[in-house]
């Protein structure tokens, strides 16, 4: 989906580090078990995050062991097993990406609408298994995604009403990992919190290329921008410092909401994703040096 939601690996000790590919590669192949081996090559870092939410709210234990894979066929790799009940983060991972496509043929330009088109076709069984499976999940991220394309289409210029139905598919998705009402509020706050993070730093990310393709960009737009081929400095000095503060007060109370979730593991694996690995993502992105590999993790760094 997006991929920026990622630890940062040089404050990360070794074995949570290995905690996480462990869990990243059990996602994988939990979403290729449940619905079908070219599932698997749309994973991103934010659904390995999702899924260690989602143990550490029930407080699983990681259950892993040494397999092989179509990444690393030669060597083992320790992976997350069957034990680790993963179908939720797997469904919400599906449902998110057959609406991604789907958006992405009304959306974007002739490439990206074959590319969407082409791959559209192996998700309809999966996006109809997922949605039977969370029949409440799937509705509320196609109520987001339309609220998304009337804002597309109506070239909405602010930057927080743009990050409206991001921020409500986030917070549905989150919302699901509890089923206890206080619990599912926080969930539900700090998933739409994190949907506001990921949405703004996207349009920034996105910046200099909708620029010279004409694109819709809430941040272009509020700055009076449509098409060109290069920003000019001071607007773009502006976008950055309006982008800063936007981000900083999201991260602020998101880490505000995260401190009172009652987590019962992974502990420092998830304090670094949100304390650390955001910001440095978002720094990245500010700064022009954030390489996304498409957006993906499909082939996670060793």
């Amino acid at each position: 989906m997006f991929g920026y939601v990622r630890p940062f690996k040089p404050y990360m000790r070794v074995y949570e580090y290995d905690i996480y590919k462990a869990v990243y590669c059990g996602l994988c192949k939990d979403m290729g078990r449940r619905y079908g081996f070219f599932t698997r090559f749309t994973l991103s870092y934010d659904l390995t995050f999702l899924a260690l939410m989602d143990m550490a709210v029930k407080g699983d234990k990681l259950c892993a062991q040494p397999q092989r894979c179509i990444a690393h066929p030669l060597r083992k790799k320790l992976c997350a097993t069957c034990k680790n009940d993963l179908g939720y983060s797997s469904a919400a991972a599906i449902i998110l990406i057959y609406h991604k496509l789907k958006d992405d043929i009304s959306d974007k330009g002739f490439s990206g609408k074959l590319a969407a088109l082409a791959a559209l076709p192996f998700f309809k069984g999966a996006y109809k298994k997922a949605a039977a499976g969370y029949p409440e999940l799937a509705p509320q991220i196609e109520k987001a995604m339309q609220l998304q394309r009337e804002l597309e289409r109506d070239k909405t210029p602010g930057i927080d009403r743009a990050c409206e139905p991001t921020a409500l598919m986030m917070m549905a998705v989150f919302g699901g990992l509890s089923a206890e009402q206080e619990e599912k509020r926080q969930l539900e706050r700090f998933g739409y919190l994190l949907g506001r993070f990921i949405y703004i730093t996207d349009a920034l990310d996105d910046l200099n290329d909708d620029y010279r393709s004409g694109s819709y960009n809430p941040l272009l737009r509020a700055y009076g921008l449509e098409k060109g081929e290069r920003i000019p400095r001071e607007k773009l000095r502006a976008i950055r410092q309006f982008s800063n503060v936007s981000v900083n007060l999201t991260l602020g109370e998101l880490s505000e909401v995260y401190v009172r979730l009652e987590l019962k593991g992974f502990k420092d694996i998830l304090d670094n994703i949100i304390y650390l690995g955001l910001k440095n993502v978002y720094t990245a992105v500010r700064t022009g040096k954030f390489h996304n590999r498409s957006k993906k993790g499909a082939h996670i760094d060793e």
